[in-house]
């Protein structure tokens, strides 16, 4: 039985860490393939990886999530939340149209602005969402 020695191993090692380093991230696709270099987009259902154009979907959905994640790129909110921001924006600008003709005081306004975008932070506690999506969502009930 032959054996590899210490300092052997080590340099495989350094060898190994200063390749993955040069190559980028690696992502596994359904059939078991990696594909390997640097992501630098997700959007519009595909990746974009060392300047190639791949496909999301023949990731698996813990790889399309990693990616998302590396990169700070928010998913598409499911439907129930779609409507309920929706509503909540609707209420959040009636409240801004009153205040500004008036018919609101400015510390009414505040309070219900504060309760909205509670309302809505709350709404985005879900196991559901991802970290990147409920930051990048918490920041945008009204655009």
């Amino acid at each position: 039985m032959s054996s590899i020695s210490t300092r052997k191993a080590l340099q495989a090692c350094i060898v190994c860490v200063w390749s993955s380093v040069a190559w980028g991230d690696s992502f596994t696709n359904h059939a078991g393939h990696a594909v390997v270099g640097q992501l630098t987009a997700v959007s519009n259902n595909v990746a974009v990886i060392d300047g190639r154009v791949y496909p999301l979907s023949i990731f698996p959905d813990s790889e399309q999530a990693r990616m998302r994640d590396l990169l700070q790129v928010p998913s598409d909110l499911p439907p129930a939340l779609v409507k309920r921001r929706r509503a909540l924006r609707e209420r959040y600008l009636r409240n801004e149209a009153l205040l500004k003709a008036g018919a609101k005081t400015s510390e009414a306004a505040a309070r219900q602005r504060a309760d909205l975008e509670s309302a809505w932070r709350r709404s985005l506690d879900s196991p559901d969402i991802d970290r990147a999506t409920r930051s990048y969502w918490l920041l945008h009930l009204v655009e």
